[in-house]
């Protein structure tokens, strides 16, 4: 592995975060040379870079910069450009002209659709069969295997000769001939347990013509054949993004589709803190519920899903034993953040998630359209589409939009999942623009200010460009004569908090507007705050003196509050004036209580004292509860808050340094990283032994593997691993 400077291995690292627990240069080496973390890295990337790690694959793995410019056609001179892609991916190792792959043989099954070279046959099939294809070609079958192979290739270089046999066969073996050639050069055949399968045989005819080879259970065509029967112009080339048709449209900042986006993500995480959301036994929210989250957002329930998958994948809702879902420890940090910050954690989860939150489907076939209940994720192409789209609207200038019909060809460039997944990649175009509609990164087919800033700070792994986009957060409100207080901008985290307390948000766009009344102050004097703490609240947060309206409200409120006290008894109702207590016994609104007079000022009731005060609120009164020692009790509004792990986030800068300097001792989480990506032993010590085992998955709760010690695969909780290094 070549050197490389502490700037070039912080950028892998930002791409490749997994990385990022190697204790050395020497484990990175190892991990970079896995197959299975860079398959996913290389899926992610365009046609383009496809097509360059299939050449480097195709030329044994190592290879030239010259030697790939004479094999690619490369009309934009692309092939600088994608090979510095690849290495900043740790896919190609650059070292000078010398360009080579870390994963050998390769990440492709056939590249280009090609089968294997004839050399790569002469250990696996017999010299007969190797005779059979020199002379079905018009060569010498004479000599040992390796001259067998070459007078083959030199028989095979006469493509027009080739062709022309082939067109002789039978219109079966041509059809056949024609799919393998074009990208599909192994192919099963008839076979009975280990004899020979059917000379008549479609695929038995192209063997004894000389155009495939067959290898034990099956039939490939050879590199060789495949190239003759392509013609003499074929050759893979670097094609660029296609071009994607674009109208003009202004330029928005996409800051208020994204101040929406954290309000309304902020009244959900409260819903679920304050209520929970049920889920159904299969797992996830089920119909009759989205509705109700939906009702209570105010949005439309295919809207709701996207801010349950997005406040899901940011960690600020999580599921509880997969019973309800519940607000996590997390949202209190990301309530305490500003704006911005706020923002680009539920956009970065967004621009995470492998489904789409409003086409909730898999899409690789028609069986696989039925829609999956939010919140939990899947694997599908929606989230490669995703981040296609947005890369291929960044590709277009500022002022330039583009609708999903226009991308569709951009976004088949840019990523294999289109054809992964034929049944909904239209449909996932669409929903990643409405989506980014959403979240204020996209507005009419255009990426905004907002939504550029995002992905150039992604990519640069800096901050900043979108913070200074939003407005500095208001720490004051304007109290109106009709009781309405109005936050222009952004309320601070402070005023927010005490705005919720004691109004009811109406409405926020550029100005936030809360309403107070009778009911919210009561609120407010219910959790336990009194008449002249709130008038000094509201004297502190207010841009002018208090008016006289809101003051009187306060005060009249409070003024009431407390005349109708309930006590346990199992619900005693103490009131200041009789004629309240009479009132109370002979409404018929309260006769759910059960309410009877035992003395001018008191009533005893059969309901509990919280369902007392709930009907009591509810018919207008100003109830409180009364603790055994006759002292008031206070009712603070009850959030709970699951705790949820969070993977911290990485610093590639200090990752790359510590990589660098080597010889760090890593903590038991990065080796048991380690060798679930390397596939390496690794010592776990459980129940106070230590257990050699590889074949290592590691999930957040648990930790499986086979254990050489025991000769058995076993399941270990990571709360009970005491400590875990590589030998």
């Amino acid at each position: 592995m070549p050197f490389l400077a502490p700037d070039e291995l912080t950028r892998l690292l930002r791409h490749r975060p997994e990385l990022a627990a190697a204790p050395s240069l020497e484990v990175l080496e190892r991990l970079l040379a896995r197959p299975e973390p860079a398959i996913p890295v290389l899926l992610d990337l365009d046609a383009d870079c496809h097509t360059v790690s299939q050449a480097v694959q195709a030329c044994g793995g190592e290879s030239t910069r010259e030697v790939l410019a004479g094999m690619l056609r490369d009309p934009g001179g692309r092939l600088g450009e994608v090979l510095g892609t690849l290495a900043g991916r740790g896919l190609l190792t650059l070292d000078g002209d010398t360009v080579s792959s870390p994963h050998r043989p390769g990440l492709w099954a056939h590249p280009f659709g090609l089968g294997r070279p004839l050399r790569d046959f002469e250990k696996q099939v017999t010299a007969e069969t190797l005779k059979t294809l020199v002379k079905a070609h018009g060569g010498q079958p004479l000599g040992r295997k390796a001259d067998l192979v070459r007078r083959a290739e030199e028989a095979l270089r006469d493509t027009a000769s080739v062709r022309a046999r082939a067109a002789k066969l039978p219109r079966q073996a041509v059809e056949l001939l024609e799919r393998m050639a074009a990208g599909a050069p192994v192919t099963g055949g008839e076979q009975i347990y280990y004899g020979s399968g059917s000379r008549t045989s479609t695929v038995q005819r192209l063997a004894d013509a000389g155009f495939v080879l067959r290898d034990g259970w099956e039939y490939e065509m050879p590199r060789e054949v495949a190239l003759a029967l392509r013609g003499d112009g074929w050759q893979p080339e670097l094609t660029g993004q296609p071009a994607v048709p674009a109208t003009p449209r202004p330029e928005a900042d996409g800051v208020g589709g994204a101040l929406a986006a954290v309000d309304r993500v902020e009244a959900l995480a409260e819903l679920a803190a304050t209520e929970t959301i049920a889920e159904l036994k299969s797992g996830g929210v089920g119909v009759r519920e989205l509705k109700r989250v939906a009702k209570a957002l105010g949005v439309p329930e295919r809207e709701a899903a996207l801010w349950l998958d997005v406040a899901f994948g940011s960690d600020l809702i999580a599921s509880e034993m997969g019973e309800w879902l519940g607000s996590t420890t997390v949202v209190d940090d990301w309530l305490a953040r500003s704006p911005d910050a706020r923002w680009r954690a539920l956009a970065d989860g967004w621009l995470a998630l492998p489904q789409a939150p409003t086409y909730r489907v898999v899409g690789c076939c028609p069986e696989h359209l039925e829609r999956l209940p939010p919140p939990y994720a899947f694997e599908c192409g929606a989230g490669r589409i995703r981040r296609a789209v947005l890369h291929a609207l960044r590709s277009l200038p500022p002022g330039r939009a583009a609708d999903a019909d226009g991308l569709a060809a951009a976004v088949a460039w840019r990523t294999r999942a289109v054809a992964e997944s034929p049944e909904a990649a239209a449909e996932f175009v669409a929903a990643a623009l409405t989506e980014g509609e959403l979240l204020g990164v996209v507005a009419g087919g255009a990426l905004t200010v907002l939504g550029r800033a995002l992905l150039d700070e992604t990519e640069a792994s800096e901050s900043g460009r979108a913070a200074a986009l939003f407005p500095v957060p208001s720490t004051t409100a304007t109290l109106q004569n009709d009781l309405t207080a109005i936050v222009s901008g952004i309320p601070a985290p402070g005023l927010a908090a005490f705005l919720n307390g004691c109004a009811d948000l109406e409405s926020r766009d550029r100005a936030s507007v809360w309403r107070f009344s009778d009911k919210t102050v009561r609120r407010a004097l219910d959790a336990g705050t009194d008449a002249d703490a709130l008038l000094d609240g509201l004297a502190r947060f207010s841009a002018k003196a208090v008016p006289q309206p809101l003051r009187y409200l306060v005060t009249d409120t409070a003024r009431r509050h407390g005349a109708v006290k309930v006590a346990a008894g199992p619900s005693v109702v103490v009131a200041t004036d009789p004629a309240v207590i009479t009132e109370l016994c002979g409404s018929r609104a309260l006769r759910k209580l059960a309410l009877r007079q035992i003395a001018p000022t008191v009533a005893i009731g059969a309901l509990p004292p919280e369902e007392t005060l709930r009907l009591l609120r509810q018919s207008g009164h100003a109830p409180v509860g009364v603790a055994a020692d006759g002292t008031i009790r206070a009712e603070p509004v009850l959030r709970r808050r699951l705790a949820v792990d969070v993977d911290p986030r990485i610093d590639s800068a200090a990752a790359a340094a510590a990589i660098l300097k080597g010889g760090r001792n890593s903590t038991s989480a990065e080796a048991m990283a380690v060798a679930a990506a390397t596939g390496e032993v690794i010592v776990i010590v459980w129940q106070r032994r230590e257990h050699y085992m590889e074949d290592l998955e590691v999930t957040p709760g648990v930790v499986t593997g086979y254990c050489h010690d025991c000769g058995t695969g076993h399941t270990l909780p990571r709360s009970k691993i005491t400590k875990a290094y590589l030998p």
